[in-house]
């Protein structure tokens, strides 16, 4: 079932997973959330990019109220929610949002872990646990608290405020607003400029971020990786090609 619920579409080197449950806005249900983790989770080495999406009407709504009964009973959800956000944060993939429509509760938390959100600008992003009566999971505000802006950490969570894609965009949320319906192919666009020449640099400097927000980067083994990165024949063939194309371009050194 959670594989109906998330369609997998491969363009190059970029992975486009798609939540699939319009007739529910996308809401996260566990067997979504599942889906999600199963495809995150057992990525092929040949996926430079993650694109993650709703399609073009909607993002998600959030959790699936169908699925929750509103008491401590919930909290395996929150784990299944912290797992997909657990597997965002520690790929060595770059994983995007591509957002259009509503992007809501716990699909707004899947967001904020992507490395970007490329949004439509006819989207929103809203979490509105406090309306609900809610103390949103304290693991997720840690981390948003310590990402994001204080302020719009603060009308997010504290106010429930709606903010739409400009609003979004300004506040820090958004990392980049696009036409109504073309986040998707703006996101991929950008991700296929990426091949296997950049694959070692990529996923080693996406790991060194997420080590750096989490303030655990060892600096001796960052920098041994760097020297043998510097070594390696993806970089010589990457500065072989680079210096080809700047003699076509300028011609040889005099």
């Amino acid at each position: 079932m959670s594989e109906n619920l998330v369609k997998k579409t491969t363009k190059d080197t970029v992975l486009v997973l798609e939540m699939n449950d319009p007739a529910a806005r996308n809401a996260l249900s566990r067997d979504m959330l599942s889906g999600l983790s199963a495809a995150i989770g057992n990525v092929g080495a040949d996926i430079l990019s993650i694109v993650i999406t709703g399609g073009i009407d909607c993002f998600s709504a959030g959790g699936d109220f169908r699925e929750l009964k509103g008491t401590s009973e919930d909290l395996d959800y929150d784990d299944a929610v912290s797992g997909v956000v657990a597997l965002i944060l520690a790929s060595d993939r770059v994983i995007v949002a591509a957002i259009e429509g509503p992007c809501m509760g716990a699909a707004a938390d899947i967001a904020l872990a992507c490395d970007y959100r490329v949004a439509g600008a006819g989207s929103f992003m809203q979490i509105p646990a406090v309306r609900l009566g809610l103390l949103y999971s304290p693991a997720a505000i840690e981390r948003i608290r310590r990402l994001y802006p204080r302020d719009t950490v603060r009308r997010l969570l504290l106010a429930g405020e709606r903010f739409d894609a400009h609003e979004a965009r300004r506040a820090g949320l958004y990392s980049r607003v696009v036409p109504t319906g073309e986040s998707v192919s703006v996101a991929v666009r950008d991700l296929r400029k990426l091949d296997w020449r950049q694959a070692d640099a990529v996923r080693a400097t996406k790991q060194l971020l997420s080590d750096l927000e989490a303030g655990q980067a060892d600096t001796d083994h960052w920098q041994k990786r760097r020297i043998e990165l510097l070594d390696s024949e993806q970089r010589h063939i990457a500065i072989k090609q680079a210096h080809e194309r700047f003699v076509d371009k300028h011609g040889p050194h005099r």
